[in-house]
């Protein structure tokens, strides 16, 4: 098997692992079982089981972004871009579900180590820019703000707590608050 498809399989088995007994049940031996492979090889394409942790992390948020930025990139003229990235978004999140559940727990440590840089806001700063107009300056003070709504509204929707419709309407208005200019501003 090619090195990458090797490291492809190698993380589906861990999803599949975190999925059905949480992110501290892989261990590289586990996964080299469930892999049926040696127990040496998921050390040629890993350092640590947290390494692979991180690796799925940053997979399953790449997708996600680069799923939402085409949607956004292939919306017709006069389409309400918010309501389609969210939409996009919540869509995502209900087919990964959960696996980032599993990588989200609360007190999880995954997404910062898979993220030091904070690319997610990065991200976030350059959507909001590219496709909602907001300045650099004003996409970086709110860019938190919207992730947090999105993260929020997200588990919101994962945990049953909300209907799809609704969420996505409180969704679009409270982000739509965010991303309008300040009161007194020009």
């Amino acid at each position: 098997m090619r090195a990458d498809d090797r490291r492809r399989q190698l993380l589906e088995v861990a999803a599949a692992i975190i999925v059905a007994d949480g992110a501290a049940a892989v261990s590289m031996e586990r996964l080299a079982a469930e892999a049926d492979v040696s127990k040496a090889l998921p050390y040629k394409h890993f350092d640590n089981a947290e390494a692979v942790l991180a690796a799925l992390y940053r997979r399953e948020t790449s997708e996600l972004g680069r799923h939402v930025w085409q949607a956004l990139s292939d919306a017709p003229p006069g389409s309400d871009l918010l309501r389609v990235g969210i939409g996009v978004f919540l869509d995502e999140i209900i087919e990964r579900g959960p696996v980032m559940d599993a990588l989200s727990r609360p007190g999880s440590t995954i997404a910062a180590v898979a993220d030091p840089d904070q690319r997610g806001v990065i991200f976030e700063v350059d959507l909001l820019s590219r496709f909602h107009g907001l300045s650099r300056e004003r996409a970086k003070a709110v860019a938190g703000m919207v992730q947090g709504a999105v993260v929020g509204a997200a588990a919101t929707l994962r945990s049953g707590h909300g209907e799809r419709g609704q969420l996505e309407d409180d969704l679009v208005a409270a982000i739509a608050a965010m991303i309008r200019p300040p009161a007194g501003s020009t």
